[in-house]
């Protein structure tokens, strides 16, 4: 009788703790389903249109290339819960395009990593004295004009006239480029002062991220890239044609064929290097402020991570990889955490506020708000295909009244005391990331 109890009483208790575990299973898996879904309202789909794109269930997250093959259940690629860790590790330690070929497999299944993982962040040392040496950064000096001329090209420079009555008694001239990449130099040079590795993806001013001036790649690549596009259908036959022809202007050689290519191998250039930290450096202006030739009165400083896709945002295999990315990732998480530490910095150290969400209008009608101020969740070119933390900083603007005459100042930028205060304050940023 006793031997009898005893097996029930096992048995009992075998298929209370099966009960007990399937219940523990399925809570963790709504949290799970509960915790993903809301990180895709939150920071990943802006007009709240992408539904037909994914899926968050219980067996895990799908991506679809269409409504129809959701429709079908017929899904491009399916992670399960049970293998998510180790897919972020897979993204973590793997090139971009190990990790986009296994995801054009269609699922994941265990692998070996391809590589050691980043380098071990800075430590705070006695007396809160910050050492980064063994990180990792790469700066981006966003544009690459270095003259006027490449500034009109490229459609982002001012040419602020004389206004005696605000006080601008000569006129202005001044291309972000020019600025960006002073900054990127100065920074680099702090950053490296304390022990810091650190990337540059322009090399020299006037300089892209082929490593030689505009004028030089058209030289050399243009007609190669235009081939190119064509053989992979970006281009019609009578683009080519136009694009081959006198009929095209610099303006469009760079608007339509080197602009896109150029920005793709920068985010190419900063994967390759796998930082622990990516800083893009940008310059505002007034939006409204149409041609950029009289003075505005409005400045702020801002940031941008990735996310907040959009209508046809999902449109390519490539596009859909990097939301999931995005998704499974801690990569957004973290590059709030390192824009909201930047953004504070700027309104510190350059004396100008952080701009709300109605501030400007792609603010409102491109963008999701994070929870932390000033930054916002934008997909940009390289907000989605940086892989890791980034940071991409809008800071002042440049045709403010005040801000433009200090700016002008000194044609060698690095010598500029507001383009050395932003390259400061980006710094002051980094050193106050790491402290956390």
């Amino acid at each position: 009788m006793n031997l009898v109890f005893k097996i029930n009483t096992s048995l009992t208790f075998l298929l209370l703790f099966a009960v007990a575990n399937c219940i523990a299973q399925d809570s963790s898996t709504a949290n799970k389903i509960k915790q993903y879904s809301k990180k895709v309202e939150s920071y990943l789909d802006k007009s709240k249109i992408l539904t037909p794109y994914y899926a968050i269930k219980t067996n895990g997250i799908s991506i679809y290339d269409s409504p129809e093959s959701k429709l079908k259940e017929s899904s491009e690629f399916h992670i399960s819960w049970d293998k998510l860790d180790e897919f972020n590790l897979y993204l973590k330690n793997c090139s971009v395009q190990q990790v986009y070929e296994t995801y054009k497999k269609g699922d994941f299944n265990k692998m070996i990593p391809c590589r050691n993982g980043n380098s071990s962040p800075s430590t705070v040392g006695q007396f809160g004295k910050v050492s980064l040496k063994g990180l990792k950064i790469a700066i981006d000096a966003g544009h690459i004009a270095g003259d006027m001329e490449m500034g009109n090209i490229e459609k982002k420079c001012l040419t602020l006239q004389c206004v005696n009555d605000q006080g601008l008694k000569d006129s202005i001239e001044i291309a972000e480029g020019m600025l960006t990449f002073a900054t990127a130099k100065l920074l680099k040079a702090k950053l490296e002062a304390q022990g810091a590795e650190v990337l540059l993806t322009r090399k020299f001013n006037n300089g892209t991220a082929f490593g030689v001036t505009f004028d030089k790649w058209l030289e050399t690549n243009y007609k190669s890239t235009v081939d190119s596009l064509f053989t992979v259908g970006k281009l019609t036959l009578s683009q080519k044609k136009f694009f081959y022809s006198p009929k095209a202007s610099k303006r469009d050689k760079f608007r339509v064929i080197f602009k896109d290519v150029e920005l793709a191998k920068r985010a190419e250039i900063i994967n390759n290097y796998n930082p622990d930290l990516t800083i893009i450096i940008h310059y505002n202006v007034d939006e409204n402020n149409t041609g950029w030739t009289k003075p505005a009165n409005k400045n702020f400083n801002m940031t941008f991570v990735g996310g907040a896709f959009m209508k046809d945002d999902l449109s390519t295999p490539e596009k859909r990889f990097e939301f999931l990315r995005l998704l499974v990732s801690k990569d957004i998480e973290q590059s709030i955490l390192l824009s909201s530490s930047m953004v504070k910095s700027f309104e510190k150290n350059l004396n100008v506020k952080t701009a709300k969400i109605k501030d400007a209008d792609y603010l409102m009608e491109g963008c999701l708000a994070t929870p932390e101020a000033g930054v916002y969740c934008r997909n940009l070119q390289l907000t989605r295909y940086i892989h890791g933390t980034l940071v991409y900083g809008e800071t002042l603007y440049q045709d403010n009244i005040n801000e433009s005459k200090a700016l002008n100042e000194e044609s060698d930028k690095t010598k500029n005391e507001r383009v050395q205060q932003v390259a400061e304050a980006y710094f002051q940023g980094v050193l106050n990331y790491i402290k956390k």
